[in-house]
């Protein structure tokens, strides 16, 4: 970003086209792919070390796919849903990269298969947005899939539907972390390569909403993106080439600035680090305001009365100031919890009440 420049680092073992790739830890993994178009997918797993500039492999996945979706979760998970091959039919499937050990997570409900959607996570909470159930098939969907996960046992996710997505694009999406939620960019509104779209919307698991964005400026069917938040707070989504009816070379970003400031807290000019304010108690969704007094590592998480961790809400790097994170308590039990604030070396818990 600061320079602004391409470099050559070291060539994937084979290239491939439509692998499913994540970045978990300092490593890129890269899952299935197409080696010699259009032949059937592999189960091959390259890992990539940034630091070293070296490839190697990880387990093999438990078929040949093409076209799936892959995001990494807390420092050891990555999952890996949709794509073409073998009898996926929704499943969802878990790598532990201390096992190095693929399984079976808790399928889409309802099951059946999903292809060319939009997958990321925001928290504990994973987001498979709309697809199709095959390559040009005339079935496709606006279905959001909204799946929380089971901090005792990570194979296990909650799934649930989400409101459908508001726009016209249905297959080839893009979607990606954002500030408060997901999201997503372009593809095609009738699963072909005749339509491309500019669509730019956010899904907020937390409040189960969507909120449009600026369009794309060159619309797209399909392409590569990414997003980063700053440590400034600000938020950049970056969609780099692509296709629409030929190739595309824009590199094209938008950028949301983040809440930076610190709050007006009772009068004080200083960020309190010990304030924190959240309804009490909580019945589905709640959002938990806090405050960083300078910028540093964050983890905020749900425990239960025995300081289990339940859920994570927030885990990674926060620029000083006002922050929140929304704690959606859909499939708890209800009970008394605590919220634990840890801040570089800080820790504040609060009580929490959950009555579904």
């Amino acid at each position: 970003m600061s320079t602004n420049t391409w470099s050559d680092l070291a060539s994937h073992p084979t290239g491939l086209l439509g692998g499913a790739t994540t970045v978990l830890n300092d490593s890129l993994y890269v899952i299935g792919g197409v080696v010699n178009p259009p032949g059937s997918g592999s189960n091959k797993v390259y890992k990539y070390s940034i630091d070293q500039n070296t490839w190697s492999q990880a387990a093999n996945f438990p078929f040949g796919i093409v076209d799936a979706k892959a995001v990494a979760y807390q420092d050891s998970l990555i999952y890996v849903a949709g794509g073409l091959g073998g009898a996926n039919n929704g499943k969802v499937y878990l790598y532990n990269c201390h096992t190095n050990k693929w399984r079976v997570a808790t399928p889409f409900i309802p099951s059946g298969n999903r292809n060319f959607g939009g997958f990321a996570i925001k928290g504990d909470t994973l987001v498979y947005m709309c697809g199709t159930d095959g390559f040009l098939s005339a079935n496709y969907f606006n279905t959001v899939h909204v799946g929380v996960i089971n901090q005792n046992n990570r194979a296990q996710i909650t799934w649930t539907i989400g409101a459908p997505f508001p726009g016209a694009t249905r297959t080839f999406f893009d979607a990606n972390t954002w500030s408060d939620g997901i999201i997503m960019t372009g593809g095609s509104t009738d699963n072909t390569f005749e339509t491309y779209s500019a669509e730019c919307y956010v899904y907020h698991p937390g409040s189960n909403t969507w909120t449009q964005k600026p369009n794309k400026p060159t619309a797209w069917l399909t392409g590569q993106s990414g997003s980063l938040k700053l440590p400034n707070g600000e938020w950049k989504l970056i969609c780099a080439s692509g296709y629409q009816t030929a190739y595309l070379n824009q590199t094209e970003i938008l950028t949301e600035t983040g809440t930076v400031s610190a709050p007006d807290l009772s009068g004080n000019t200083l960020c309190d680090p010990t304030w924190m304010q959240f309804q009490n108690p909580v019945n589905q969704y709640t959002t938990i305001r806090y405050c960083m007094p300078q910028s540093g590592l964050a983890t905020l998480s749900l425990n239960d009365g025995a300081g289990r961790v339940v859920k994570i809400l927030v885990q990674e790097m926060l620029p000083a100031g006002e922050q929140n994170a929304v704690l959606d308590t859909t499939g708890l039990p209800n009970g008394l919890y605590f919220i634990s604030l840890r801040r570089n070396d800080s820790l504040v818990t609060r009580k929490l009440c959950v009555l579904n």
